[in-house]
C-alpha cells in the first residue's frame, strides 16, 4: 500500500469539502457514511464523514456529488445579498433609498412559492436601487383553496450611502 500513496502524486483525486477546502489524495472507498482515502504523500488511510464532502473529482475525470456547499459565493450586487427584515433596529444608521413593492408571479402554485416569488422580486428591485437591506412594512397573501395564491410585499430600501436623489415619498406636491 505504500506504493499507492507514492503513486497518488501523479494520479491524485481531489476531495472538495462542503467548507470549500480541497484535499488531494487517492480515494480508497465510499460507503453510506464515510469516504476513506490515502492523503497525498502519505501511506496511512484516513477518512471523512460523507456529510463533510461536497464533491469528489477523480483523476479519471469522473465527478461524484454528495452535498451542497456550506456557503455560496455571490456577486456583491446580486439580489441574493439583499436582506429582508421587519426589525427597524437593523436599518438604524442606514440611508433610506425609497419605497419598494412587489407581487408574486402568476405561476406560483402554493402560498409559500408565492411569498418566495414576491421576496425575490422585491430583492431585485432593491439591488437595482443600490440597497443592502429592505425593511418590510406590509405583507399580504390572497387566494384560498382552489385559487391561485398571490403575495404582495412592500418595504423601504436602505443603503450604506446617501441616495443621489431624495427618497420617493407619497407626499408629492404638484
Amino acid at each position: 500500500m505504500a506504493n499507492l500513496a507514492q503513486d497518488s502524486e501523479t494520479i491524485a483525486d481531489t476531495i472538495v469539502l462542503v467548507s470549500g477546502k480541497k484535499v488531494l489524495g487517492k480515494v480508497h472507498g465510499v460507503s453510506s457514511t464515510k469516504i476513506t482515502y490515502y492523503p497525498q504523500n502519505k501511506s496511512k488511510l484516513e477518512e471523512f464523514a460523507r456529510k463533510q464532502i461536497q464533491i469528489i473529482l477523480y483523476s479519471t475525470g469522473r465527478r461524484e456529488f454528495f452535498n451542497k456547499p456550506a456557503f455560496e459565493m455571490v456577486a456583491e450586487r446580486d439580489f441574493k445579498t439583499i436582506v429582508l427584515t421587519d426589525n427597524e433596529e437593523e436599518v438604524a444608521g442606514l440611508y433610506e433609498l425609497g419605497k419598494v413593492e412587489a407581487k408574486s408571479s402568476k405561476n406560483a402554485r402554493s402560498a409559500k412559492a408565492a411569498q418566495q416569488s414576491a421576496d425575490i422580486r422585491i430583492q431585485k428591485k432593491a439591488v437595482n436601487m443600490g440597497a443592502y437591506i429592505v425593511l418590510i412594512t406590509k405583507r399580504e397573501s390572497k387566494g384560498g383553496f382552489g385559487e391561485v395564491p398571490t403575495h404582495f410585499v412592500e418595504g423601504i430600501a436602505y443603503g450604506l450611502d446617501p441616495p443621489s436623489i431624495p427618497p420617493q415619498t407619497n407626499n408629492k406636491k404638484k
